[in-house]
Order: C-alpha cells, then structure tokens, then sequence
C-alpha cells in the first residue's frame, strides 16, 4: 500500500502542452508522420559561440557551486542590458538568476501568495500561472483578452477585480498563447490603476526581443513609479534557442529579491555555473546570428497568417510577437479540444486547444511556428484537405 501524495498535488496537474507532445511522440514511434505545433521549443541550434562559451568555462573549472543569485558577471551584464534595451537601472543587488523562466514563475508567485490571496491572471495565458496559485491555496481571478479587442486589456474589466484581496497581477507580453503585445498605452492604463494599490505585478517577458513589423515590447517595470511595483522576468530560452539550458532571471526590488533567493535555494540551490557563463557570452557578442533566427519566424508568421486566413471556416489576428498564431476556429462548430483532435487525425497535424489556457481561448487553437518553413508549408496543405473534408 503506498502513501497518498501531498493533497496539494491535486490542483497540478501535468501540462496538458507536454501531454499532447507526448502523445505526438508514441504516434511517431508507431510510424505515423506528425507535424507538431505544439511546443514553444525553437527548432535551431543554440549559436555555436555560445556553445564555446560553456566548453570554455567547464575546462577552466567553473564546475562548481554557484551562488544562488548567480555570478556576478552574468548579473551585471543583464544589468547593462536592462538600462540600455529596457531603460531600467537596476543594481546587483536586484537582479537574480533563475533555473529557466519557469522556476521565476514558481518563485514569484509562490513566495508572495498565502492562502486567500488573490492573483489576476490573463485569459488566455500560460497554464502555470493558473497551477501554481492553486498550489499556494490562493484565489484566481482572470481578466479577458478578446479577439475583437486586439487582444488588449479592457481596463474597466480588470478594475473591477481588484479588491482589497488582491495580491498580484499578472502581464505576459508578448503573449503565450495569443502571439499579441500590450500596447504601451494599455500599459499606461494599467500603471494609472494600480498605481496607489499594495499590489505586485509580475511581468512575464521571455518574448520580448520576438516581435515583429516594428513592434516593440514595452518593459512594465519602465514606466513611471513602476519598477518599485514590478517582479520582471525575462530569459535565454526563447531569442537565444536555449530552452534546454534552462536559465532565466528576474529583476525586482531588494524586498522582493530576497525571500525569492532563499526558496530557489531550498528548489535548485542556484543555476549550474558554466551554463551562467555561456550566458554572459550570449548577452555580450553579436546577436546577428538570433537576430536571423527572428527574421525566420516572421517569415513562416507571415506565410502561416496569409494561408490560413484563405480556408473557409479559419481566421487569425497577425501575431505581434513570440512565435505562437491563435487560430480562429469557432466557425467550424467544434470545440477547440475536438478541433485539434480532428486534425491529428485527419492532418497529422498537431496543435494545442486554446482552452488548455483559459475559457476565453476556447474557440481558438495554437500553433507554435518554432518548426521548419518546410514544415509549416506541408502543414498548411495538410489542413486545407481536411478542412475540405468538414464542408
């Protein structure tokens, strides 16, 4: 007979993403051809002087304990990143290193969340966000960002979930799941509301150096009064294509910073010391090799958005940002569960259910475009045959 796991356990369960790819593999293996658009995982290689910045510091020794804020060296060049890219002046002090995006999200939300709490979050939005509050025993509140409102907050909305409860809200731009960015003037909004409340705002920008057309991410933290209110996050994973790497930071106030230090010790003790390395190599040097990795994702963006758009029963906003398209799909009359499904089944052709990111994503389903333009190109016809198939 076997112990019952903790009860907190059951509001986690696993990724819903990383059940559908795994479900993606055992077809493979069963000899099934499946285009996957499922994971936000970039499908080139991590630059090659990055890669030797890492041998580099494994055979100098840097095979050792870290500190758990991070080396100090990887600190300050985020640092210098921040106050040039960002125009935010953060000091050492302020900055630390995470083990990839994702334990900044458990960090940020679990050290500050007590039972009761209130957290806002965005619907659609990444599916931790939603797990990791659950866990903490925390209220989830949820403000809308719809299609017809460019995927924009509608500020009178999110007023009106605010109370005297409310602990943390929460931004992500540019979007996972939506692929779309919060305007500076929504920001703007954002900032005038909550500007004299006690509330953190945990700001989710791993995609911020993936946009397109012109576009441009603005960082929360820089607008006025903000960067006192403000846990950013941001990492290598995306732009640099180290997801495997796994490592990520955060900048925030000292305040903040501290309590965040003593859980990511009691989680990994602290990022691995050479890959922190590569880290700074990756800031430092010429980003003309991921800046091309960025052009081809707008190519294959563009050439999803034009394509999809022309089948009868599908339609999509031009993603902004991030490498994601969310996929109109309400004019077929299927959920975007039994949606996705049909093409697997009938494409090989997989895809994520918006619902998997909040009731508003229902209707809708994503494509993650980290995959070959050849790829995407064969994907497209594959879905034009199927679609064919409901008329």
């Amino acid at each position: 007979m076997f112990v019952k796991q903790a009860k907190r356990m059951e509001n986690a369960p696993l990724s819903r993403i990383r059940e559908i790819a795994t479900y993606c593999t055992e077809l493979e293996k069963q000899g099934k051809h499946i285009i996957k658009f499922t994971m936000g995982e970039p499908d080139f290689d991590t630059p090659q002087h990055i890669k030797d910045a890492c041998k580099r510091a494994i055979d100098e020794g840097k095979t050792k304990y870290a500190p758990i804020n991070g080396i100090e060296p990887l600190r300050a060049v985020i640092s210098e990143k921040l106050e040039k890219e960002n125009q935010i002046h953060y000091s050492l002090d302020e900055i630390m290193v995470t083990t990839g995006v994702a334990q900044g999200i458990f960090l940020s939300l679990m050290c500050f969340l007590d039972e009761g709490d209130e957290v806002i979050l965005p619907n659609p939005g990444y599916n931790s966000y939603l797990t990791i509050p659950n866990v903490a025993g925390a209220i989830v509140k949820k403000y809308s960002l719809k299609e017809e409102n460019n995927f924009q907050i509608d500020i009178k909305e999110l007023e009106g979930l605010i109370t005297e409860k409310t602990k943390i809200l929460v931004l992500i731009s540019p979007n996972n799941p939506i692929g779309s960015i919060l305007t500076e003037e929504t920001l703007k909004k954002v900032a005038e509301l909550v500007k004299d409340k006690n509330i953190i705002i945990v700001a989710d920008e791993i995609y911020e150096q993936l946009t397109y057309d012109g576009k441009r991410a603005v960082s929360f933290a820089s607008l006025p009064g903000m960067k006192d209110k403000t846990i950013l996050m941001n990492g290598f994973s995306k732009y640099f294509a180290m997801t495997g790497w796994r490592l990520g930071y955060i900048a925030a106030p000292k305040q903040y910073i501290e309590p965040m230090i003593r859980m990511s010790f009691l989680m990994t003790a602290g990022a691995a010391n050479f890959v922190q390395y590569a880290a700074v190599e990756a800031l430092r040097q010429d980003k003309s090799i991921c800046e091309k990795m960025r052009l081809e994702y707008k190519r294959r963006r563009d050439y999803l958005y034009e394509k999809l758009n022309q089948i009868d029963k599908l339609s999509c906003l031009k993603p902004e940002g991030a490498f994601y398209l969310f996929l109109n799909i309400k004019q077929t009359g299927m959920s975007s569960e039994k949606f996705s499904q049909f093409l697997l089944e009938e494409a090989g052709v997989a895809t994520i259910p918006g619902s998997v990111f909040g009731e508003t994503g229902e209707g809708f389903v994503r494509l993650s475009y980290a995959t070959s333009y050849e790829n995407i190109v064969e994907a497209v016809e594959k879905i034009k045959a199927a679609m064919s198939k409901l008329r």
